[in-house]
């Protein structure tokens, strides 16, 4: 029993361990996203807290075409959350154009969506950016499911060793 007890806590310890990244800051950015509706890219960037669910640090720049070397940005604040879904919209005025973006992080993948649009009185671009996991991220995850699933068989495989059934005997 006391066996089992060690391997439980060192379990619990590294499930922990692992999980204790998903509650720190995360920066996200994207670079060089076209717009659509007119020429020019934009990137972008921003801070997310998982244990306050504040955004922070939220900057976008154009480059290029009809909107090249506008910026704009926005301190932060409290986002909204419902069900594993977090959310964060703003709004400004930089150089006579208005710039919307509107960010939302699924908390259970960690994947985010951020999209929105600048435009003035003749002009008007879109962008939606949502990355797709990194490639070593799916490994990574496969391979603490596979340790999780295995160390479940060894387990089972223990106990049912130690309580063999009876055997019924055929005269």
């Amino acid at each position: 029993m006391k066996r089992y007890l060690k391997l439980s806590s060192g379990c619990a310890i590294f499930l922990l361990a692992m999980c204790l990244s998903a509650s720190a800051n995360s920066n996200y950015q994207f670079s060089n996203l076209a717009l659509t509706g007119v020429s020019g890219t934009v990137s972008g960037s921003f801070t997310y807290n998982a244990s306050s669910d504040t955004f922070s640090g939220i900057s976008l720049t154009f480059n290029g075409g009809v909107f090249g070397g506008v910026k704009a940005s926005n301190s932060g604040g409290n986002g909204s959350c419902k069900q594993n879904l977090c959310g964060f919209y703003w709004q400004t005025t930089s150089k006579g154009n208005t710039v919307w973006n509107a960010i939302v992080i699924n908390l259970q993948t960690g994947q985010y969506q951020e999209f929105g649009s600048i435009s003035n009185s003749q002009n008007k671009g879109f962008f939606d950016y949502q990355p797709v996991p990194e490639g070593g991220a799916t490994l990574g995850y496969l391979m603490l499911s596979g340790i999780a699933v295995f160390g479940g068989i060894v387990i089972s495989g223990k106990k049912r060793r130690r309580h063999p059934r009876s055997q019924v005997q055929l005269t």
